[in-house]
């Protein structure tokens, strides 16, 4: 039988909504997913941006920084589950401009080390925040064995 859980970790930014019904704010969406059954469980994690995790602003406009940051939120939330980036098997990225991530996309190699996981590449006009430049969503795969939720 499957099992869902929906982790919403304090060291991942995440889009927390006020309303009318709701002033102190309702998450929108979990970061991140994990479905299992007794031996393999699915990490999906929601696109990750270079948004701090403490308070949610860019540190920096230079696309290769925020390549590393959204790459290091990457590692927070799959280390919430026990998964590394070798156990990532599909990403897709989106970008604002191809020509300024292809100057620095070698910076993913620095945590894509051993694995390059099967990945879709696309430009867009817009991302969720103005300032940021690429949001890289991913998929992972571990032994549910290995599996665990902090």
């Amino acid at each position: 039988m499957l099992k869902r859980v929906f982790i919403n970790p304090d060291d991942l930014w995440a889009r927390v909504e006020k309303t009318p019904d709701c002033p102190e704010g309702e998450l929108l969406y979990s970061p991140i997913s994990v479905i299992s059954d007794d031996t393999h469980t699915h990490v999906y994690l929601a696109g990750q941006t270079a948004r701090l995790p403490v308070n949610g602003e860019v540190a920096s406009d230079d696309m290769r920084d925020q390549i590393r940051q959204t790459c290091e939120n990457i590692g927070i939330g799959l280390n919430h589950v026990g998964a590394t980036f070798d156990d990532v098997v599909t990403t897709t990225t989106y970008v604002l401009d191809l020509q300024e991530y292809y100057k620095s996309s070698d910076e993913r190699f620095k945590y894509f080390k051993n694995n390059r996981p099967a990945s879709t590449l696309l430009q867009i006009s817009g991302l969720g925040y103005p300032k940021c430049k690429i949001e890289i969503t991913c998929e992972a795969i571990i032994e549910t064995e290995r599996l665990r939720i902090n």
